[in-house]
């Protein structure tokens, strides 16, 4: 056959594939009744746009301003912006009522492991094992007996901003640093050991993978929803499963380290090592628990403490309230607690107000509906649900002046803001199992950080979330700031 003819007909195919499918998304399709733009309700191309530019956050908002409280951005998925939507999609199920289950994004996070984790398993029955099993290591009273270990960690990280981002000093990239001991302090948690960031002053790979590869979730976000180009996706960007590969190994080389030693040291991986030895798991299911407990921690409280630096240095009467709680409750720095410091009533609102503003999983947690109403919506079985955390929590129809920064907001009894908007750890069965070890470090940080320095920032134009990205995780601008002793004033 002649191969311009071939060419033709097979142009013809694709032409018509493509024409049939936007019919059929906007007519026919299960949620072709929900509102939305177009493009989205016709294909991925509006998802696709949006979400690789790093905005889908802010457009997404815009529909809802548009459109109402439910939004359609592609054919299969429907966005929701009320709080009865988080009790809805995410919250504990009643007698009789089927369970939205996670979406296939969550494969991303048991990539490179031949055994599901806390944070890839989709079945809710084995997902409730598995949280029972690591509960333990994330409760109140484990987190007590460790936070020496914690504390340790904060203490090096805030002698060494104060040694080589002083007064004189070109200042320091807190959106690194940050994540620098963000991820030390997992390391200790969950392997024994420091990553070594802040002694070293670099990033270790771990954080790299995340900062250096979030277009690329993204990017395999979006191509998980066209099967026929994953193969295409794999030739294209084989650095992704170099990535994936180096990760896993290190992790098994970790976990191998540490059953090797006979360490009596409470930690995260010392409640998983003993699950481990009375058979419950295997060593692989321990592995991937393990680092995704890692790199998702490390990450939620890097992007939490670089926000809420930000904020407070651009609201100084904010950072003023708060320094000066602290340096009243504490005469000196040894006596500083993560229990006493969440007794602080501003430094807890300071806390909600940074994770409200800027919560760390803002494009929202995708569901697979089984079939259920999301307030007076029926959504059908298969369709891809979400609460638009970002939307609910910039909504004045939640709270008042929701783009400015207002910890006492939190504190006013008067306050006509529903809080509950606000769900930085989601809710649930699926809740974050680490939020009561991501307040511990963030108090130790914060307190410890402001009873010792002066902050100052070096860029007091820079536009924070103009600057900012979400690719699933925030990409975040870099945040220079300096330091001076407070004694030395």
């Amino acid at each position: 056959m002649d191969p311009t003819t071939i060419y033709l007909a097979l142009s013809a195919v694709i032409v018509m594939y493509g024409l049939s499918s936007i019919i059929y998304n906007l007519f026919f399709h299960k949620l072709s009744a929900f509102p939305g733009p177009l493009l989205g309700r016709a294909s991925l191309l509006w998802r696709i746009y949006h979400t690789q530019r790093g905005r889908i956050h802010l457009a997404i908002a815009d529909l809802h301003r548009k459109y109402g409280p439910v939004v359609r951005i592609s054919p299969n998925e429907l966005y929701f912006s009320s709080v009865e939507s988080w009790k809805a999609i995410y919250g504990h199920r009643t007698s009789g009522l089927p369970t939205p289950i996670k979406s296939e994004f969550y494969d991303i996070y048991g990539a490179g492991f031949n055994s599901l984790c806390i944070g890839s398993e989709r079945d809710p029955a084995k997902h409730g094992k598995m949280r029972k099993m690591l509960s333990a290591a994330f409760a109140t009273k484990s987190l007590v007996e460790q936070e020496h270990i914690i504390s340790s960690a904060v203490d090096e990280f805030i002698g060494r901003i104060g040694r080589d981002g002083g007064p004189d000093s070109p200042g320091l990239n807190m959106t690194k640093w940050y994540e620098m001991v963000a991820f030390d302090i997992l390391g200790e948690m969950a392997f024994g050991q420091s990553f070594q960031s802040v002694k070293s002053g670099k990033l270790h790979f771990w954080s790299e993978i995340i900062v250096n590869h979030l277009y690329f979730i993204t990017l395999i976000d979006n191509l998980r929803r066209l099967p026929l180009v994953v193969p295409l996706a794999r030739v294209l960007w084989p650095s992704t499963v170099a990535v994936r590969n180096k990760n896993s190994e290190y992790s098994r080389q970790k976990v191998r380290e540490r059953l090797e030693k006979s360490s009596t040291r409470k930690d995260f991986l010392s409640t998983i090592v003993s699950e481990y030895k009375r058979g419950n798991i295997d060593k692989e299911e321990m592995t991937a628990h393990v680092s995704t407990l890692t790199i998702a921690g490390g990450e939620t409280v890097a992007t939490f403490l670089a926000a809420a630096t930000y904020y407070l240095l651009q609201n100084p009467e904010c950072y003023q309230k708060l320094q000066q709680e602290i340096t009243n409750r504490f005469v000196s720095y040894d006596e500083i607690n993560a229990t006493a410091a969440r007794q602080l009533p501003y430094l807890q609102a300071v806390i909600n107000e940074g994770l409200r503003i800027y919560a760390p999983g803002s494009q929202g947690f995708p569901r697979l509906s089984p079939g259920m109403h999301v307030g007076e919506y029926y959504v059908p079985r298969g369709a891809e649900i979400y609460t638009s955390a970002w939307t609910v929590t910039h909504s004045e129809e939640y709270f008042a002046e929701p783009m400015r920064f207002k910890p006492e907001r939190w504190l006013d009894p008067e306050s006509s803001d529903v809080k509950e908007a606000s769900q930085p750890f989601s809710i649930g069965p699926r809740g974050c199992l680490g939020q009561n070890f991501a307040y511990m470090e963030i108090n130790l940080i914060l307190a410890k950080m402001l009873w010792k320095y002066h902050l100052s920032l070096v860029n007091p134009a820079l536009d924070w979330e103009g600057e900012s990205r979400l690719h699933v995780m925030w990409w975040k601008p870099a945040l220079m700031v300096r330091f001076q002793e407070r004694n030395s004033v």
